[in-house]
């Protein structure tokens, strides 16, 4: 990860105020000061080289030089996750992050222990999109929903069954992966994907 890029939710033109975690980050823990340059993402396919302007403990006033936009080098991907034990969503949006998937789909199955998230859990899935988007160098932030989608792409899923086709076989991007909890899918749910999926 690039140790001088931060992400503000905004266009990356002319000035911007960066503030709050990245603010401290840039600050406190960088030690940056007006004058030093950066690099400035904002999960919209842009990357900016900026120069500090100003800084305080309140805010950095960041002037844009210039602004690049990348497409990013994978196809959507989309992966559908039953809610597992919270320790392993983190690991799991952390590393789907950076293995490229563009859509997080997160729903309560069968066996889920969890059937719901908090405003705050939510919040901090969404703080490790965005340190996993810059740990990793891309510059498209994925989008996190709740509940399970309609999709007009191939569905597939871990199928056990003996004349299930391997993903080897079948799995083209873009895609979605439906992937069930720490106890796996009921018997009824395996059904409904087969309905919907590829397998």
């Amino acid at each position: 990860m690039p140790h001088d890029r931060f992400y503000i939710d905004a266009p990356l033109k002319d000035r911007v105020s960066l503030q709050g975690e990245e603010l401290h980050h840039l600050h406190r823990v960088m030690r940056k000061k007006a004058g030093d340059t950066l690099e400035l993402v904002n999960g919209k396919k842009e990357l900016a080289l900026g120069k500090i302007f100003s800084i305080s403990k309140w805010e950095a006033q960041i002037d844009i030089l210039q602004t690049e936009h990348k497409e990013p080098l994978l196809p959507p991907m989309i992966l559908i996750q039953a809610l597992p034990k919270l320790p392993l969503l983190d690991f799991i949006i952390q590393k789907g992050t950076e293995l490229g998937v563009s859509t997080f789909y997160l729903y309560p199955s069968a066996h889920s222990e969890k059937k719901e998230l908090s405003p705050t859990q939510m919040q901090r899935l969404n703080h490790i999109l965005i340190a996993s988007m810059k740990q990793c160098g891309r510059l498209d932030l994925p989008t996190l929903e709740m509940g399970f989608p309609s999709l007009d792409i191939p569905l597939f899923f871990g199928d056990l069954s003996e004349n299930a086709p391997p993903l080897s076989q079948k799995g083209k991007l873009p895609g979605a992966l439906a992937i069930g909890p720490e106890k796996g899918f009921t018997e009824k749910e395996i059904l409904e994907l087969r309905e919907k999926g590829t397998g």
